[in-house]
């Protein structure tokens, strides 16, 4: 046996000579732990440190670092069929490593059921320094921000680590469909110095698919007019498209198309046929009618171009295509009270035009109720001088920021507006951020707790909240009091004097070999907000379905406030962002049972 013994040994120390490197034995002087999607941590903070130089500030460390002492480094993924769920690898080295690379896994199930690595992505986080913004709990330090792929990542030859510093990994996982429920596991290798490290991953797959519609509505303004102050000569008409269509594949809605496909009617009316009024990822369209354009003969102009299209491929025999029910009209942003009348007659020409122009559609009556009901959106939170009437006009979609809705009362206030019959077509509420709100509310600063966003979409299904917009995803100038200047995208967060981040979701592909915009870790997080909001959703449709079949009249948000109670309070979102996984895993476990014994499903979520 002692010979045995020290030939396998000499054999080990031969192998690990031979090679350049040596698996399955993790460093002594790297730490590594996962965070989770919600989690946005600074690389120049210590997270598994314990003790500081004097009782107050050993009490400050343990109350930001508690999460994440106990942590190890397998990563756990738990999702729909067809919905995507992301992890973070954090590595912090205890020496400068001068590379490094990721290898991603095949995983499999008991069964033998094999999942590819393609299914997975990798990305290596840019970080971005912060020292001041409307974040007053923040701290200054450097934020995880922008994704960039890591083959993109090494070919600008950034993939080395500076010692005693985080990097994050953000690696994605894509279900489908067909994919067979059931857990499965298998090993990712982190790379350092040509050390390979072996990381475990389990993948929770649920037996109920994410929905191909997106029921989350939203509208996120694409400023096409920044691109070029960060795409430079890469900016043609090809890379606009690119920009829509990437917002579009992270179920959010843009706002609306490129200019050249909105400068004539009828040219627009073929691409709304195709973009949007087919496509079952698009929630919203804005009418290309605007304040600074405005003329009640543009607003005619371009619903007529619509109608007509409608009118056509329905008697084409496209007999289910709606152009009017994810159509607004958003033309009063942030108005002062001395453009008040503005709103009122822009309001009254809209009525007008619904009224007049919807007997064309009359042999289709569910063409005429969503004509009539197209929303005209005005970001302003409610006032008793802008109730409208059949006599006088007003707002017909309410659009508050978030912090409007933060009490009963106001919520109130919005609920019965959404039920008024003061006019004849009724009014909407939606919701928004623009640089406010901030912390404790829900925004998508940069240095603002990552869950504080993520949690929006829950409390907008909760509260009835019809709509999200938010005011650009690529503003990459900078903006301050009386001036606007250009920005260094990659080492200046500051998009407006006291605001990191706010209105920049993307950053320019070109100085990373890319046609298109680079994700963000906060993008990324809307996107997953979206599929949380679809497992509500779905299981409103389930308790529908049991009402129908039953003869009950069961109230799925009254069901769900069990839920919705531990992630936020009113509009103040908790920020334990390991209950935010327990609830979202439990949620996704009612799902499941919903789909596979209805009977069961709403026995667990009354229980």
């Amino acid at each position: 046996m002692k010979f045995k013994n020290f030939y396998s040994g000499l054999f080990v120390i031969t192998m690990c000579l031979g090679l350049t490197s040596c698996k399955n034995k993790k460093p002594k002087d790297v730490d590594l732990y996962y965070a989770y999607s919600t989690e946005n941590l600074l690389k120049d903070w210590d997270y598994l440190k314990s003790e500081g130089e004097d009782e107050g500030e050993t009490e400050y460390i343990m109350e930001q670092n508690a999460p994440y002492l106990d942590r190890d480094y397998t990563l756990r993924y738990q999702l729909m069929q067809g919905e995507n769920d992301g992890m973070q690898l954090i590595v912090r080295p205890h020496h400068y490593v001068n590379n490094f690379d990721f290898k991603l896994p095949t995983i499999k199930n008991e069964n033998g059921d094999t999942i590819s690595s393609s299914n997975f992505s990798v990305a290596a986080v840019w970080y971005q320094e912060v020292t001041y913004s409307l974040e007053t709990e923040a701290m200054a330090g450097f934020y995880p921000d922008a994704l960039i792929p890591m083959e993109n990542y090494k070919w600008r030859r950034l993939d080395h680590i500076d010692k005693d510093m985080n990097q994050s990994f953000y690696i994605n996982f894509k279900s489908t469909t067909d994919m067979k429920p059931g857990t499965y596991k298998g090993t990712g290798e982190l790379i350092l110095d040509g050390e390979s490290i072996d990381i475990p991953f389990e993948v929770k797959i649920y037996d109920v698919a994410m929905s191909e519609t997106a029921h989350w509505k939203s509208s996120y303004l694409i400023w096409y007019e920044e691109i070029i102050n960060g795409e430079r000569e890469n900016t043609n008409n090809d890379l606009y498209v690119n920009y829509y269509n990437f917002i579009v594949n992270h179920r959010m809605t843009p706002d609306g198309f490129p200019d050249f496909m909105e400068e004539n009617p009828a040219v627009f009316a073929d691409y709304y046929y195709e973009l949007v009024a087919k496509n079952p990822k698009v929630t919203s369209y804005r009418l290309p009618v605007f304040f600074s354009n405005y003329s009640k003969s543009r607003v005619q102009l371009y619903l007529q171009a619509l109608i007509d299209k409608n009118l056509e491929v329905r008697r084409a025999g496209d007999s289910d295509c709606d152009f009017f029910s994810k159509l607004y009209i958003y033309v009063d942003d942030e108005p002062p009270a001395t453009n008040y009348d503005y709103v009122r007659l822009h309001d009254e020409d809209i009525y007008d035009l619904k009224k007049t122009m919807s007997k064309q559609l009359s042999e289709y009556p569910d063409l005429v109720d969503s004509f009539t009901h197209i929303e005209n959106l005005v970001t302003l939170h409610y006032n008793d001088l802008l109730v409208p009437t059949e006599e006088r006009g007003g707002i017909q979609c309410w659009c508050p920021q978030y912090q409007h809705f933060n009490t009963p009362e106001q919520r109130a206030n919005y609920k019965a507006r959404q039920n008024s019959t003061d006019r004849e077509f009724g009014e909407a509420v939606w919701w928004y951020g623009c640089m406010d709100p901030a912390t404790p509310y829900p925004s998508n600063h940069l240095d603002a707790k990552l869950i504080l966003g993520r949690t929006m979409p829950w409390m907008q299904f909760d509260y009835g909240v019809e709509g999200n917009i938010y005011w650009n995803v690529c503003y990459y100038s900078k903006q301050g009091i009386n001036f606007k200047s250009g920005r260094d995208i990659w080492h200046d967060p500051m998009t407006w004097i006291n605001c990191a981040g706010d209105g920049a979701l993307v950053y320019p592909g070109i100085d990373f070999g890319i046609k298109g915009p680079i994700s963000t870790l906060r993008l990324e997080s809307i996107q997953a907000g979206s599929e949380d909001y679809e497992y509500l959703y779905y299981i409103q449709q389930k308790v529908n379905e049991y009402n129908v079949a039953k003869g009950t009249s069961l109230d799925a948000i009254a069901l769900l406030q069990k839920y919705f109670t531990r992630l936020y309070i009113n509009v103040t979102p908790y920020t334990d962002t390991l209950e935010f996984e327990n609830v979202r895993h439990q949620i996704l476990e009612l799902c499941e049972k919903l789909n596979q014994n209805l009977e069961q499903g709403i026995a667990l979520l009354q229980e």
